[in-house]
């Protein structure tokens, strides 16, 4: 199958330039991530083709291609890395029918059933996909080689057998050493395909739950991604999580983080993006983040980058709840793009109609001051609209709250609060929108949030 091969092989010759002299990523212990946006796998864009999972991912720089497996699909699929693009996929069949390596039988149908990770060596341009254990007794742990046919593509050239219980959920290649490294559970270890031997396992301080890996382009950071849906940075060197490089991707909509891989920014100015594979079944089928890429651009948040993940509402309300009587939705129609949020009393009776960040925006405070902003409006003049941060550390408040207050009106207007946190490095900031005493009905909308901080 050939699926705009045309556009994507322009598209990686325009990119040739940046995939070889792009930026690493940002040097900062306060990082911040920010959803740049997604790519949708039901359908991917320009095809009738769906995913039916999502597990590993790899990016193939010489093509500007990320390559995506998933168990149930027991295929492999390559996309375009920056349109999303359907190019090519490796069909269950070509997985069953690859002769085993140094020769022996084909693979069968017990082998691909349960692909879960995915490595690219660039350099011998081989790509490998790892076939777990599940979920069937007779299911057989494999390692498959693809390698490019005669018109360009990859193909599924070979495999070899694993250890019983050898379910790498997680795989990368670094450069920088010229090996694979698999992940399962709380261990990582070598993997050599020709010899189909593994190395001695070993463990990263504090991580565990191991589903995706990737190195950065030279060898010195890890990235992974976990069972508990949060993105670590490795210092390779010492083998430490990276001070500060611990984040959470749920307030960005991610269930199941499953895949990572570093790819450069379209803008040669920029530093790489991190790109995560969200493998969450319970999603509707219509959903168009059901098995999604989220796209993240990674700053620095101790130099006034801004710290809200999903300012403006666009997808959905990742990040933010309803609280007291307030019941929080979608509208269409916001301050500067097309959605805001819209907090309403749904009960018979007056209450506190309040939106919260949640999980906090600001899980650990620098030393600085803070700047909360927010764009708010009201079907109705007259109320008065609050915004307050609250520092709080170890679950106690700490200080006073700051608050600053706006009369709604059916006009869109900023409110703004500042803070200098007390505790520094421990305490953690939560932001409150909220309407004292608010009748039954809407109470406002709200969009646009920001949230920086100015260090020292």
């Amino acid at each position: 199958m050939r699926i705009g091969v045309i556009a994507a092989t322009s598209l990686a010759v325009l990119l040739a330039p940046i995939l070889e002299s792009i930026a690493a990523l940002p040097t900062t212990s306060t990082p911040v991530l920010e959803l740049a946006g997604t790519i949708r796998t039901r359908p991917f864009a320009g095809s009738a083709i769906s995913t039916r999972d999502a597990e590993g991912t790899a990016f193939v720089p010489s093509d500007g291609s990320l390559w995506l497996v998933g168990d149930n699909d027991r295929s492999a699929f390559e996309i375009d890395a920056y349109s999303g693009e359907l190019e090519h996929v490796v069909e269950r069949s070509a997985f069953q029918s690859a002769p085993r390596y140094g020769g022996g039988p084909a693979a069968g149908g017990d082998r691909s059933g349960d692909l879960e990770s995915l490595a690219y060596d660039a350099n011998s341009d081989v790509l490998y996909a790892f076939s777990g254990t599940c979920c069937t007794t007779s299911t057989m742990p494999t390692a498959f080689r693809l390698v490019r046919g005669t018109d360009g593509r990859f193909l599924v050239d070979s495999w070899q057998p694993l250890p019983a219980g050898a379910d790498y959920t997680a795989a990368a290649w670094s450069g920088a050493e010229d090996r694979i490294y698999v992940g399962k559970g709380r261990y990582l270890q070598t993997y050599d395909f020709e010899t189909n031997t593994s190395g001695p396992r070993f463990r990263i301080p504090g991580l565990s739950g191991y589903l995706g890996l990737d190195f950065s382009a030279d060898g010195a950071d890890l990235l992974v991604v976990t069972s508990a849906e949060r993105l670590f940075r490795v210092t390779w060197a010492s083998k430490r999580i990276t001070t500060g490089w611990d984040l959470d991707l749920t307030p960005f909509g991610v269930r199941d983080s499953r895949g990572v891989s570093v790819i450069p920014n379209p803008d040669p100015a920029l530093p790489d993006r991190l790109y995560v594979y969200d493998g969450y079944d319970a999603r509707p089928s219509n959903d168009p983040l059901k098995y999604a890429l989220f796209i993240f651009d990674v700053t620095d948040g101790g130099g006034g980058g801004e710290l809200v993940g999903n300012p403006g509402f666009e997808t959905d309300t990742s990040g933010w709840r309803g609280s007291g009587v307030a019941t929080l939705t979608r509208v269409a129609g916001g301050h500067a793009g097309s959605w805001a949020a819209r907090l309403a009393n749904g009960t018979a009776s007056t209450g506190n109609c309040m939106l919260n960040d949640s999980p906090n925006w600001v899980g650990t405070t620098v030393a600085g001051t803070y700047t909360a902003s927010l764009w708010v409006r009201a079907d109705t003049e007259g109320a008065t609209l609050r915004l307050r941060l609250r520092e709080y550390d170890s679950g106690a408040l700490v200080g006073t709250p700051a608050i600053s207050q706006v009369t709604l009106t059916t006009n869109w207007q900023q409110v703004t609060v500042g803070i200098v946190p007390q505790v520094p490095g421990t305490s953690s900031l939560d932001l409150t929108a909220y309407v004292s005493g608010a009748p039954p009905g809407t109470c406002f909308d709200a969009d646009d949030a920001s949230i920086t901080v100015s260090t020292p």
